[in-house]
């Protein structure tokens, strides 16, 4: 199993191949229903976290 992965403070393209290759190992024996509800509590969190560090406003 991978550890998770480790953010970078500027949050860049590495950091979301790092979350996708992790995401993907998780998710092979998930219903497709349990990845959409995690990936949307994901994306929340994410969001958050951007628009404190004023890199997107939502």
């Amino acid at each position: 199993m991978m550890n998770k992965p480790e953010i970078s403070n500027c949050f860049d393209v590495d950091d979301i191949r790092k979350i996708r290759e992790y995401n993907s190992l998780r998710h092979i024996h998930m219903t497709p229903e349990e990845i959409i509800q995690e990936t949307q509590a994901g994306a929340e969190k994410v969001l958050r976290m951007l628009e404190q560090r004023k890199l997107m406003k939502v």
